[in-house]
């Protein structure tokens, strides 16, 4: 009962919905920073491709800018399959350990 009356009486106080507003601020606060972090890391990307170009070729560099970009796709990839077994084995000892306390 005691749990009730602390939602009642946050909801009544607006407490609870200046805990949304600052959630939804800081929500918008961190997504400007992520397109900001974006953008400055594709500008480091393209320095170091314009510095690879000027150095060995523009050729050499787009080929390794694609190669070099293949290779993380597939890294990345390959350690989500293998975690992903370990995932999944610890949802299945979740779910026994939840049945049998349930049981």
């Amino acid at each position: 009962m005691g749990m009730l009356a602390t939602l009642i009486s946050g909801l009544a106080s607006g407490e609870t919905v200046a805990a949304i507003h600052r959630a939804r601020t800081a929500a918008i606060v961190y997504v400007i920073a992520m397109a900001a972090a974006l953008c400055g890391l594709g500008f480091l990307v393209g320095a170091a491709y314009i510095w690879t170009a000027m150095r060995y070729g523009q050729l050499a560099a787009a080929l390794g800018f694609g190669v070099g970009f293949l290779v993380l796709a597939g890294l990345i990839l390959l350690i989500y399959r293998i975690s992903a077994g370990s995932r999944a084995r610890r949802r299945a000892q979740r779910r026994n350990a939840d049945m049998k306390a349930i049981g």
